[in-house]
């Protein structure tokens, strides 16, 4: 190769080099980042202290419980409520945020309410409890789901627990259909 051809080479491979970095950067699409803010907080805060209201409760339900249908629902809570609170802990260290470990006084104030209940009187103080807690549950998870600005990773997780809490409310009311009147 003559020295004429190889200086015609390496101009033409500088001006292809250069042509490359040389892209309009209008072109590539900007990168969005979301903002985790206090409502999201909020939310994530009031979803674990659900969960961890619904496991403790759900644990009693399963050694206290008078039927089989409560014992085997107030094990549903707590192997689904586990699940979801996994879920939960893993966004929270997404955002480096620490979750609580321990039940607010409205999920202790639950526990309180049934501890000394035995037989009938606990399955229905139980139903009627879980009924309410589930229609705030779905309400909470509802609003969040469904707004536009929510932390997207964050809805995701309250779409895709909102029909686990739906699908209990409706077994609670065929549980509260059968007590005694």
């Amino acid at each position: 190769m003559t020295l004429k051809k190889l200086l015609f080479m390496s101009c033409l491979g500088s001006v292809l080099a250069f042509t490359a970095c040389d892209k309009d950067d209008d072109e590539t699409p900007p990168i969005v980042t979301e903002e985790f803010t206090p409502a999201d907080s909020t939310f994530l805060s009031n979803a674990a202290y659900g969960n961890l209201a619904e496991i403790k409760v759900g644990q009693l339900a399963a050694t206290q419980g008078s039927t089989d249908s409560i014992k085997m629902f107030g094990q549903t809570l707590v192997s689904t409520h586990q699940a979801a609170q996994q879920s939960l802990d893993s966004i929270a260290n997404t955002q480096t945020m620490t979750l609580p470990d321990s039940v607010n006084s409205l999920g202790q104030g639950m526990y309180d309410a049934l501890i000394g209940l035995t037989g009938s009187a606990f399955d229905s103080a139980f139903i009627k409890n879980q009924m309410a807690a589930h229609t705030a549950g779905i309400d909470l998870y509802q609003a969040y789901g469904g707004a536009s600005n929510s932390f997207s990773t964050l809805k995701a997780y309250a779409n895709r627990y909102l029909p686990m809490l739906q699908a209990n409310a409706v077994y609670l009311d065929s549980l509260n259909a059968r007590l005694p009147q």
